[in-house]
């Protein structure tokens, strides 16, 4: 019986993780096919689908619902760069460096807010761990509601759809009335100088020689990451 109830546990804690691999696997593809905010819309709607099953899992007293949703909301996390991806590119240029950074703040904001109600005294309990599991979905309700009234990022609507006259309703949307012929004519040189460029899988990045020292460098930087035990502090 232990060593069943052990093993129910290690599954649970392991499907986050292997729907965050699926998640960052499909990421860029679904980024570049359907848009940034698109794949932001869907993404709270998977993850409110997850939270539901976490959250009546223990009144239904099914483990199977904690792990269909444990497996949604790795698979949301694995897409998470979306979020500062879409944000950067909506900002105006002289605050993008600091609207890339809020996302790595409110992520660590996340886990600390996480960490407080997981205490005894508050959501960590017996009878209300599946509230904790579900807080998620409250962000992820508010994001639906709102992120519809925000347009798709321009550089998409050009760079991706050829949409000259979306991007510029884009811009003014989000920044207002006024003269945006530099940072358009800055994305039509990037159009051009991306024109005709095949987008790599993950497998073609893998076997290409000329950006192997370039990945082994960010590898070496991630796993040093996870190993420095910074996640568990």
């Amino acid at each position: 019986h232990q060593e069943t109830l052990t093993l129910l546990w290690s599954l649970i804690v392991s499907m986050y993780c292997v729907g965050g691999m699926i998640g960052c696997l499909c990421s860029g593809h679904l980024t570049v096919k359907y848009g940034k905010k698109k794949c932001l819309l869907f993404n709270d709607l998977v993850l409110i689908v997850a939270t539901l099953h976490t959250g009546f899992s223990r009144r239904a007293k099914s483990f199977e619902m904690i792990l269909i949703g444990r497996f949604l909301e790795g698979l949301c996390a694995g897409r998470t760069p979306c979020y500062s991806l879409y944000a950067g590119e909506i900002s105006p240029k002289k605050l993008r460096g600091f609207v890339n950074v809020t996302s790595s703040v409110f992520l660590a904001l996340g886990k600390t807010v996480a960490r407080i109600l997981g205490l005894r005294d508050l959501l960590g309990t017996e009878e209300l761990w599946n509230v904790l599991l579900s807080f998620s979905g409250l962000v992820a309700l508010i994001q639906l509601l709102f992120l519809p009234f925000f347009p798709e990022s321009p550089p998409y609507l050009l760079l991706q759809k050829g949409d000259k006259k979306g991007c510029l309703k884009a811009m003014k949307q989000l920044w207002g009335e006024g003269n945006y012929h530099t940072e358009f004519d800055d994305m039509l040189k990037e159009r051009a100088a991306t024109k005709g460029t095949k987008i790599m899988n993950v497998l073609e990045v893998l076997k290409d020689p000329s950006v192997r020292q370039q990945l082994s460098i960010l590898l070496l930087l991630l796993l040093s990451l996870q190993l420095c035990g910074l996640s568990a502090v």
